[in-house]
């Protein structure tokens, strides 16, 4: 059975080419575990090198902030007197027992930070790395268990530019350092700047995605499996789309589209650019009648954040107040949130095309998630090809249902 499966990547944040399709490639390359064909040793090493090099980026971000972080607090500290200088108003605490500044680091690292800040600010990282990473990484290590850096660690968010997998991969900079370290699945997964440079990335696989929502039972154990289902992942991006997408005229049997967004990203402006690419897509040509399913990414790191910052520092969701209790269904803030998420998309979508909208959940690190994904999206397409029958009907009552009980948005929250 053939079939061709169009994904659109997320919004990239222009002040940050690393992370261009990055949530895209996250799913491509779990695709790739999955069902796939395994890296070359070439890809391999080249995952390797670029593993080793990000943790001196990772660590220079941390450095840089610790300086900020420590000038502040000293001019604070200053301005109160020594008096008071152990607490600000705010409870927070700018020095230790000694009265010495949290962020303040010894004469040893404080002259390895600025040796790499001053290869990064010139952009030489390359020309010493990864030659030297091996050598420096008992150093990194030190400094990364440093209390300074540990302090600066705990105010991540507020260095922008600090993805969450720098503590995955700096509290391993010895291992990940030496000669004979080989990435893992996971590492391959959590690394930053695995990109496709063209300008279109695809890739084929066969998938066995039947499920019993989909498959008619039969007791006739010698009866053939049906043929696996032949998917096409295809890249496409925001500048495609403002090209007037030309080329996707070429995919003719396109019949789906998958679009994802990172619920972790509601409190910055990718959220709002990733509403606007949405509309944009729902609304070109290109797509007309072809049914969306959008996935709601990084459900675990948005559960976390979400208790520390509210949903509503998205303007988009401003009106959200999380109830306790909801129609006495004990749901947790992130499982509410997440429900009015998906219905503000699915609200969108229906607004600007009198369908429904068809919303997963997932973690793109997690494996699992990203295989019920898949075969989520051939559910979509069975759905769509028997939209006239009463089959179509019952399921998308059941699935679809906007009803806070929908037993798909608790399962999945």
């Amino acid at each position: 059975m053939g079939l061709s499966v169009l994904v659109e990547a997320k919004v990239c944040d222009a002040s940050n080419p690393e992370s261009m399709d990055r949530q895209f490639l996250k799913a491509l390359l779990q695709a790739k575990f999955l069902y796939g064909n395994k890296f070359t040793a070439e890809e391999l090493q080249d995952i390797k090198l670029m593993i080793q090099s990000n943790i001196y980026k990772y660590l220079s971000i941390l450095l840089d902030g610790r300086e900020r972080f420590e000038d502040e607090a000293t001019s604070k500290m200053k301005a109160r007197g020594f008096h008071d200088h152990a607490t600000q108003s705010d409870g927070q605490v700018d020095s230790n027992e000694n009265g010495q500044c949290i962020y303040s680091i010894n004469p040893k690292l404080k002259h390895f930070s600025d040796w790499l800040l001053d290869i990064i600010a010139t952009g030489d990282l390359d020309a010493f790395f990864p030659a030297a990473t091996r050598e420096y990484a008992p150093l990194v290590e030190e400094v990364w268990k440093d209390p300074a850096i540990q302090e600066t660690y705990r105010r991540k968010n507020e260095l922008h530019f600090l993805p969450d997998v720098a503590e995955y991969f700096l509290s391993r900079a010895v291992e990940v350092s030496s000669n004979e370290y080989e990435p893992s699945e996971r590492d391959i997964i959590y690394a930053e700047g695995v990109t496709q440079r063209n300008g279109l990335a695809f890739m084929e696989f066969s998938l066995d995605d039947r499920s019993p929502m989909s498959e008619a039972y039969t007791d006739n154990l010698q009866a053939p499996l049906p043929p696996l289902t032949r998917y096409q992942l295809i890249r496409i991006n925001a500048k495609g789309m403002n090209e007037s997408c030309k080329w996707v005229e070429m995919f003719e049997d396109v019949r789906v589209v998958v679009f994802c967004v990172s619920l972790n990203d509601y409190d910055q402006a990718k959220m709002m650019q990733s509403k606007v690419l949405f509309e944009t897509m729902v609304g070109h040509p290109c797509f007309k009648n072809i049914p969306f399913l959008l996935i709601l990414n990084k459900y675990d790191l948005f559960e976390e954040k979400v208790n520390r910052v509210p949903l509503s520092a998205c303007e988009w969701f401003a009106d959200f107040r999380p109830v306790q209790n909801l129609y006495n269904i004990n749901q947790s803030v992130a499982q509410q949130a997440y429900y009015y998420v998906a219905m503000k998309f699915k609200d969108l979508y229906t607004s600007l095309t009198g369908r429904k909208l068809f919303v997963w959940q997932a973690r793109a690190r997690d494996r699992v998630t990203i295989d019920e994904a898949f075969k989520y999206a051939r559910e979509v397409l069975k759905w769509d090809e028997e939209k006239e029958g009463n089959y179509y009907r019952m399921q998308e009552d059941s699935f679809y249902s906007t009803d806070v009980s929908s037993s798909h948005f608790l399962r999945q929250g």
